[in-house]
């Protein structure tokens, strides 16, 4: 009875999401026994997007919310593949609740579509949640902190909207292995803003966020 319920074409995204959940958490043990991350790539690429596909981030018409947004989401704070994971888990459960409810007191669950909202907005609290206890019960190493910081130094583009003082945005830089890093990033100088495609040198880092100065001269190189 549960699986013909499960199966039913208004429950189909949230079906669908949680067997996706299956076969990304198996693929993963599997990787993790042979002793290689096969998702490790979208720590790199989440950050990029929303949900991140390796395409640049929105420019939003206020460029202060995409930092803020993302820094509630707490996007970055563990493995990507987790929060992936959390964010699925939550909108499928959600849906199949949503959907179940509505059932129960109208007669009839809502369309897929309909029902995918509501869903999706609860999913998101859930997902920030989610990735602050994940960030404190995942072992934090020394060799994770080593990384973080050695982009120190490097140059970064910006790849989101305009960052200011307080409100973070979206950057990539690559570190000394050439592998590409998505970041906020905030001015280190509290009159100056960053403005999408610009260049900056990062100086510092606070938690998740880096700190950076204009580049002067076009002879910096990464």
């Amino acid at each position: 009875m549960l699986l013909s319920y499960v199966n039913e074409t208004a429950n189909f995204p949230f079906s669908v999401a949680l067997v996706i959940v299956a076969i990304l958490a198996a693929i993963e043990g599997v990787g993790l026994m042979v002793g290689a991350g096969l998702f490790g790539f979208l720590d790199g690429l989440l950050p990029d997007f929303d949900i991140d596909l390796d395409i640049d981030a929105p420019d939003l018409s206020t460029p202060s919310l995409s930092g803020q947004f993302l820094t509630w989401l707490r996007i970055g704070k563990v493995p990507a593949i987790f929060s992936l994971i959390v964010f699925l888990v939550a909108f499928g459960l959600l849906g199949l609740f949503i959907q179940g409810l509505v059932n129960a007191v109208f007669g009839a669950p809502l369309p897929a579509l309909l029902a995918s909202i509501p869903a999706l907005a609860f999913s998101l609290p859930v997902l920030s949640i989610g990735n602050a206890v994940l960030a404190k019960v995942l072992p934090q190493d020394e060799t994770s902190a080593v990384s973080r910081d050695s982009l120190i130094g490097k140059l970064a583009t910006l790849t989101g909207g305009e960052a200011r003082s307080k409100y973070p945005a979206q950057a990539k830089v690559k570190d000394q292995h050439n592998q590409t890093h998505y970041i906020l990033v905030e001015p280190d100088i509290v009159s100056d803003s960053f403005i999408r495609g610009e260049r900056v040198l990062i100086v510092r880092r606070k938690k998740s966020v880096y700190f950076a100065i204009r580049t002067e001269s076009n002879g910096l190189t990464d």
